[in-house]
């Protein structure tokens, strides 16, 4: 009898753990990549029956949502979705548990909301899985969600630290051409650049020239010297955050930047596996490899530095002092735990004394230590960009003499010459020989553009060019209106690089060749951040009038925040409707409100 129950408690046994062994639960898995920065998978089940994927919604908090499917793939099998749940918390309250409907809209909601999607069972022995929402791009699709509790390997090499050899930072020679750098993203993800880097600081054109080869990306930018930080990030949109690589980049100097995109997303992630180191997710090279580390480590250089004095008003003398003493301990702070090479050392003793000038200028343009500095005493100056609003600390201290002082004073003169021909005035060559010689070809260059810009104009749409009114500001909408009596007026106020005014005005080109003939007119606005050029082939292709409005003229214009923004006038010139941003249901309310003011 003994016998008979040990066997029975055995058999028990063995089959509890087989049923165990089937039933697995993974919390916090790794996974590869996405195209989403909103649906973060959190906790794995695996049974018999389902696999079940408990996924948090990043997004609930500030927008409206909806899933228009759902199914597992794995091994070239797909498992189709059973059933869903919805779970709303407030902490680690539940505030509601119901049944997720696919293709129903979610309202925002300032909880966090679980998505509990149940699947079909996934084969036995898995490694890995992918969830995809459809197939169109930009929908909720993970890819590579791990079931054994492991990060993926490491793409790039194990860090080396450089070494030292004892060489300074030289001086660079000024050099007009393409600042390049190469960017190789391996583990999913994409390359874009954030911010405003293309724009020719003279020209103000766009410039740059960006070519894609599969996970390559090549930026090259026509420069003067060193560009400003250019934000190239590796976008992985995981849900945690974007990395982002404020670049400098030099003509004649040579970078490359690897990404391991998987790496990056475990590191800003809370996978249960652990986190890669920061060298781990990104590999410098080239020329300025060194110098761009630096920036990397020191990324609060370019922002407001925790822990240095503030100014309270009083003595600048004694202020300029504290925040002096402050950066140079906070300097060598950080060359100690760096371990930096001489040449590293300058290139962060240049970024602190760059964010030092740039901390007393907001308050006085005498500064004890101007002397001091390293920042303007020569060609290394050229490591950073130029800067015009440097001119009058350097006045102010004695400082406006040498290469770097006549330098800073040509670019400015550069700018000041180049901003008419950017609003269309041609310029004469004895003007442009006023300009320091090293701005000169590029002054000509753009003068000639300018010219033929100004006669395509004349020549193909001089009749939808139109002059501003000699008015306020906040009368310039008024009396443009009532240079078109008894018609209604429909106002688009825009810009070249703005990229949701181009596609309002795209998406209304039916409803104007629909109304074509009746008593409406529809009339563009920008001012002078839209480079001529640029503008130029606007005019061309959009029927209609318009107009240049200076910039000081604009930013009166009353109710004008953004763009786009649109107003409407109706025939008797009174104002009867307006909005900010473009969107489909805005189309059609602009559609309907043209509709009543035509008919009235």
């Amino acid at each position: 009898m003994k016998k008979k129950i040990i066997t029975i408690i055995l058999a028990l046994a063995i089959i509890c753990s087989g049923a165990s062994a089937k039933n697995m639960v993974i919390d916090r898995p790794a996974f590869k990549s996405t195209n989403t920065n909103s649906l973060l998978p959190v906790k794995v089940e695996l049974t018999k029956t389902a696999t079940i994927v408990h996924f948090r919604m990043a997004c609930a908090h500030w927008r409206d949502w909806s899933m228009d499917g759902a199914r597992l793939e794995c091994a070239g099998q797909r498992y189709a979705y059973k059933e869903g749940r919805i779970i709303t918390h407030e902490g680690e309250k539940v505030l509601s548990d119901e049944t997720f409907e696919i293709g129903k809209k979610y309202t925002e909601n300032a909880q966090q909301d679980s998505v509990i999607l149940r699947f079909e069972p996934l084969p036995k022995g898995v490694k890995a899985f992918d969830y995809v929402e459809t197939d169109n791009d930009g929908t909720w699709n993970i890819r590579g969600i791990r079931l054994d509790n492991q990060l993926y390997p490491l793409v790039l090499p194990p860090y080396q630290k450089p070494t030292d050899d004892g060489e300074p930072l030289k001086p660079l020679t000024l050099k007009y051409g393409d600042a390049t750098a190469t960017c190789i993203v391996h583990g999913g993800g994409s390359l874009s650049y954030f911010g405003d880097p293309s724009r020719d600081p003279i020209t103000g054109q766009y410039e740059s020239k960006t070519l894609y080869d599969d996970s390559v990306t090549v930026y090259r930018h026509p420069a003067y010297i060193a560009t400003r930080p250019i934000w190239i990030g590796c976008r992985v949109d995981a849900g945690m955050s974007v990395d982002q690589f404020p670049l400098i980049l030099i003509p004649g100097e040579t970078l490359t930047l690897e990404v391991d995109a998987t790496a990056c997303l475990a590191r800003d992630g809370n996978f249960a596996a652990g986190r890669p180191a920061n060298h781990d997710c990104y590999r410098l090279g080239g020329t300025l490899s060194d110098l761009n580390q630096v920036l990397l480590e020191n990324e609060f250089l370019y922002r407001v530095i925790k822990g240095m004095p503030n100014y309270e008003g009083g003595d600048t003398i004694e202020w300029c002092n504290s925040l002096w003493q402050s950066l140079d301990t906070l300097r060598r702070d950080v060359v100690e735990r760096r371990g930096y090479t001489r040449r590293q050392q300058d290139f962060l003793r240049l970024l602190l004394e760059d964010y030092y000038v740039r901390t007393v200028q907001v308050h006085t343009q005498k500064d004890p230590h101007a002397h001091d500095l390293m920042l303007f005493r020569d060609g290394r100056s050229y490591y950073l960009p130029l800067k015009a609003e440097r001119l009058p600390y350097l006045e102010a201290n004695g400082l406006d003499h040498g290469e770097v002082y006549e330098m800073l004073k040509g670019f400015a003169k550069a700018k000041e010459i180049a901003a008419k021909m950017r609003q269309g005035y041609v310029q004469s060559d004895s003007v442009i020989l006023t300009a320091h010689p090293y701005f000169q070809p590029v002054l000509r260059a753009f003068n000639d553009t300018t010219r033929m810009v100004v006669e395509q104009l004349q020549r193909e749409a001089k009749e939808r060019m139109m002059p501003t009114p000699d008015v306020p500001g906040n009368q310039l909408l008024q009396a443009i209106a009532s240079q078109y009596p008894n018609k209604a007026v429909f106002f688009d106020l825009w810009a070249t690089w703005c990229g949701p005014c181009k596609k309002g005005i795209k998406a209304m080109e039916p409803l104007k060749e629909q109304l074509k003939g009746k008593d409406v007119v529809f009339v563009y606005l920008t001012n002078e951040s839209s480079p001529i050029n640029e503008w130029n082939d606007y005019v061309i292709k959009i029927p209609g009038q318009h107009y240049r409005i200076p910039s000081a003229l604009w930013n009166l214009i009353p109710g004008l925040e953004s763009i786009p923004q649109y107003y409407l006038y109706n025939r008797q010139g009174q104002q009867v409707w307006s909005h900010t941003g473009f969107s489909e249901k805005v189309l059609k309310e602009i559609e309907k409100k043209v509709a009543e003011v035509v008919v009235e």
